[in-house]
């Protein structure tokens, strides 16, 4: 079965081979990305988006332009450190020469859903902006979408960003709120599983050997990343953060998953940014009207991984292009 998906992205090394995985899977029907700030601005991530399809020769897919800052606040700037100041290694490729479409990113997404009800999934990459401002011009998507699927947030871990919160919802608190608070399927795929999912360098050695344009592109980017995770985390690899979005639409049992109510902290603080899910009894009690996940919807959060199978899948489709 072929799913109709949108790819909400903010490249970021990590979502290019995400995007790569997606682009070389029989699986999904891109309508589209849809681009937002986070681990770089959204003109950065835009020029990014539409290198990525050109390389791969998916000229044909639309990409559209969104959010350059959070519901509330101003964007605080992308991660060089990690990403390089181009979001793709320092590797400084010219720009392609396409355009995104004139339709804004949450619009489109509201396009796309009503045209195709209860067909499309979208897949989020980054901070859930263009999601949240969607939902509040059509509320109505969230019965009509058939599924979200989001990388971020940590459930029962730590966080990355802080040692409370995982770095895309950290960039909109608010959006993720709103997101995690409305009535749509939806799965989250954070720091509990991804933490969990490791490409070797040896690995990612095999996949260079793939010569495609995109691959030797990402490939080249993904040196960079290497070296922050040698750097920071004292690994000889990554961790697989995006792409574990696609391994999950490709096949959820490779993902054990429970469901909680989720509630994210908004406010100013060492926990902002941090999602909580309802795992205790006082959400059940008689008469609380103000409690925080009182009538919110039940999350379907990833909380263990079949890592090796993980690896296998997304190498396969990172070497057949």
């Amino acid at each position: 079965m072929v799913n109709k998906i949108i790819i909400d992205t903010d490249p970021g090394i990590d979502d290019s081979m995400a995007i790569q995985i997606a682009l070389a899977s029989k699986e999904f029907e891109i309508l589209g990305l849809t681009t937002v700030f986070g681990n770089v601005d959204v003109h950065l991530a835009t020029i990014n988006a539409l290198r990525l399809l050109q390389l791969a020769n998916r000229t044909e897919i639309p990409v559209a332009k969104g959010a350059s800052t959070p519901l509330k606040g101003k964007f605080m700037g992308g991660v060089p450190f990690v990403h390089g100041d181009d979001g793709q290694g320092n590797t400084w490729q010219p720009p392609c020469d396409l355009s995104p479409i004139n339709t804004p990113a949450d619009e489109f997404l509201i396009e796309q859903i009503i045209k195709f009800p209860k067909q499309v999934t979208i897949a989020a990459l980054g901070p859930l902006t263009n999601l949240a401002t969607a939902l509040s011009k059509k509320p109505e998507i969230q019965n009509l979408v058939k599924e979200v699927v989001f990388m971020g947030g940590n459930a029962f871990c730590a966080g990355n960003a802080t040692p409370a919160a995982e770095a895309n919802i950290l960039s909109d608190p608010d959006a993720a709120d709103i997101v995690l608070g409305a009535n749509w399927p939806i799965t989250m795929i954070g720091l509990d599983v991804t933490h969990k999912t490791m490409i070797s360098q040896e690995t990612l050695n095999e996949i260079s050997e793939c010569d495609a344009p995109l691959n030797n592109y990402v490939m080249r980017a993904y040196q960079y990343y290497l070296d922050f995770f040698m750097r920071v985390n004292k690994i000889d690899g990554t961790y697989v953060h995006d792409s574990s979005v696609f391994a999950y639409l490709i096949d959820k049992n490779l993902y054990k998953t429970v469901k909680y109510p989720v509630k994210v902290e908004t406010q100013e603080g060492i926990s902002k940014g941090k999602t909580w899910p309802s795992i205790g009894e006082s959400d059940h009690e008689e008469g609380e009207a103000l409690l925080p996940w009182k009538n919110r919807p039940k999350v379907n959060i990833c909380i263990d991984v079949n890592e090796k199978r993980v690896i296998k899948l997304l190498k396969s489709r990172l070497i057949i292009q």
